[in-house]
């Protein structure tokens, strides 16, 4: 009694001055977070989101408009509620920023990883730059993914509402959101086998059911991305089944090329390169599943998260671009919290060395592929918008921008929070619509047409207007250049352009 007594005050020194440790590490992470956020500029897929929001009246607009982007309502629903108060897309950025804080304080404070290991899970590189400091819905599913790990793992016996409630709000941030809750609820059931757990489930799988529904794009949707096809089921050739099984390899060793060089992978420059990925994936795969216990839970999400992410990478998204390899990552992540709430491999003499050296090089690759592309990304313009917004802002042509390139000119429209006149649909747009409308729409217009179509609406205002394009016009259009970044140009055109006849 004595003895306990002496070591009380010990403990809780020690307990005390973790906890400073980890809030010193906290509130640098989070300034460096908010010098990163400020500093890079918001590329098409983030501002898409804020458009969207922006844009919707009421609640059945946002429900309607998000109909082609392949996403549950959730972070659509966020951006809804500041969109309200403020037409200024950076406002999106304070809400990433504080989702970030929320999830290194989650993982610094909660997960069950030595020190060393939370350190550098919150400077890897999804958690850090992919899901951080790119304003998107997957950030917002990392942090409930970790708050449902952290309840799981003091509550592992009689999963409820803990983690319940963070789980069934993942599956409707992301169609990867609701497979990775699907995997996780199964897992947990299969070897919990209760009847309460078992309702827990049931009930989260028809919340996950019901978010991947939504996501079904309408029969006229088109796809403007090589790695997502317009008719899945269209499109299984053995390129796209070898492209598929690159993920854990692009997730878990998301090095690039270069430094700077964004979604690319070292093994690129070889020839071969996917096959080479695929076999190194597969290894992955194999060398994970053997780190992990058998019969745990872990293992079972492993094993099962496996073939989910391999069929959603062949049907829905190929794993070309560094966002969609990083569902391997996540995956990876869960497992190793759970596996490490299991058997305290941190602590424990007996610890699973491969799984630690496992881990070890996972995070210590991550961190790496941060380095690569984190300063890059924040010391050079990530995304022509920003800047040329202010070009035509100075020239006073902020009402009258048209599009020649809808991706480009609704980015710019973001920073101006105004709508652009898309050339090609002949109407005013907030926000790129992938349906095949805008296809048809590309496909018979030429450039002269664009051009002219940019004069006839200058005709009508009686003004100039300003021209977003991604290519450079020839001399013959008399158009006058205002500016250009990153391969996207302004065109200063007037009314009555020669060419146009």
């Amino acid at each position: 009694m004595i003895t306990a007594r002496a070591d009380a005050p010990v403990a809780a020194r020690a307990v005390i001055r973790e906890s400073l440790v980890l809030g010193a590490w906290l509130l640098v992470a989070c300034a460096i977070a908010a010098a990163t956020l400020r500093a890079h500029v918001m590329w098409f897929d983030e501002v898409q989101a804020w458009n969207i929001a922006r844009a919707s009246r009421s609640l059945t607009d946002l429900f309607a408009n998000v109909r082609y982007e392949g996403h549950p309502a959730l972070w659509y629903l966020v951006l809804y509620a500041v969109s309200r108060v403020t037409g200024d897309p950076r406002a999106m950025q304070v809400v990433e920023w504080c989702v970030m804080c929320a999830t290194f304080a989650v993982v610094l404070f909660r997960a069950p990883f030595p020190r060393w290991a939370r350190a550098t899970a919150i400077g890897g590189y999804f958690v850090a730059f992919e899901y951080g400091v790119v304003s998107r819905n997957y950030g917002l599913g990392l942090l409930l993914l970790v708050v449902a790990l952290a309840a799981l793992h003091r509550a592992p016996a009689r999963p409820g509402l803990a983690a319940g409630v963070p789980l069934a709000l993942l599956a409707w941030t992301s169609l990867a959101g609701a497979l990775v809750v699907t995997v996780v609820v199964v897992a947990v059931a299969w070897e919990r086998r209760s009847r309460p757990v078992a309702r827990w489930a049931g009930a989260l799988l028809v919340v996950a059911a019901g978010a991947a529904l939504t996501c079904i794009p309408p029969s006229d949707f088109a796809s403007f991305s090589a790695g997502i096809p317009s008719s899945p089921l269209a499109a299984l050739t053995p390129t796209r089944v070898l492209g598929a099984a690159t993920g854990p390899w692009r997730g878990l060793v998301p090095l690039p090329v270069q430094v700077g060089a964004w979604n690319t992978n070292l093994l690129d420059r070889f020839a071969g390169a996917r096959v080479l990925e695929a076999v190194l994936s597969l290894v992955l795969v194999v060398l994970v599943g053997r780190a992990l216990e058998r019969g745990s839970v872990a293992r079972r999400i492993w094993v099962l998260g496996a073939v989910a992410f391999f069929g959603y990478s062949l049907v829905v998204v190929q794993p070309d671009r560094a966002h969609y390899a990083g569902v391997w990552f996540v995956l990876f992540l869960a497992c190793a919290w759970l596996a490490c709430s299991e058997r305290h491999f941190a602590t424990s003499p007996s610890a699973p060395v491969p799984l630690v050296a496992l881990v070890a090089s996972v995070l210590a690759v991550q961190c790496a592929a941060t380095f690569a592309i984190l300063v890059p990304a924040t010391t050079h313009d990530f995304s022509s918008g920003e800047a040329l917004a202010a070009v035509i802002a100075r020239q006073g042509l902020a009402r009258d921008v048209v599009s020649g390139h809808d991706y480009d000119a609704t980015t710019i429209g973001a920073y101006l929070d105004r709508p652009v006149y898309s050339a090609a649909r002949r109407e005013w747009i907030r926000y790129f619509v992938g349906n095949r409308r805008t296809v048809d729409a590309y496909a018979a217009a030429t450039a002269t047409d664009l051009v002219c179509r940019a004069s006839a609406l200058a005709a009508v205002r009686r003004r100039d207007v300003a021209y977003v394009v991604d290519q450079r016009l020839p001399e013959r259009f008399h158009v006058t250049e205002l500016g250009s970044e990153l391969g996207v140009y302004v065109y200063r055109v007037r009314a009555g352009l020669a060419v146009c006849g």
